[in-house]
């Protein structure tokens, strides 16, 4: 007697469903369906906007560097070049040598202070680049959970 009992509760439950499915009820859904098709349009296109202020973040990053060691590559050559012409000019071997030793002594250490100052370049610009995407992230969060509710 009990599985009748379910078994009418069931028929009674699936009929009260079917009932309850009006016009109005699919007019309802249908409005928040449309609304929540237009948020995620909108979500999307501040998405691609996002992800364009990010590439333009790195494209100046990339300029900046390639200005930078441009100028950095370019005044090293000139002091390579009147190294060389002090040495070939030079007196003894000895000066020569310490000509050429100080050279390479100071273009390791501008060197290293080159590589320092690219490094925190690219960092700053990764930072700055990641920051409107790591906003459409926890706009992203936000969105899937106003869902869920």
């Amino acid at each position: 007697m009990a599985a009748k009992k379910t078994a009418e509760t069931a028929g009674e439950e699936s009929f009260e469903a079917l009932t309850a499915f009006s016009p109005d009820t699919f007019k309802d859904g249908y409005e928040k369906l449309a609304k929540g098709m237009n948020s995620w349009a909108d979500f999307q296109k501040s998405s691609v906007e996002a992800m364009m202020a990010s590439a333009g973040v790195f494209a100046k990053g990339f300029e900046k560097a390639a200005s930078t060691q441009a100028s950095f590559v370019k005044e090293q050559f000139e002091e390579g070049v009147a190294t060389a012409k002090a040495a070939a000019t030079s007196k003894s071997l000895q000066e020569a040598l310490e000509l050429q030793n100080e050279f390479v002594r100071t273009a390791f250490e501008k060197n290293l202070g080159q590589a320092s100052k690219l490094a925190e370049h690219w960092t700053g610009v990764a930072k700055e680049a990641s920051d409107p995407l790591t906003k459409r992230y926890g706009e992203f969060v936000e969105l899937v959970q106003s869902y869920r509710a």
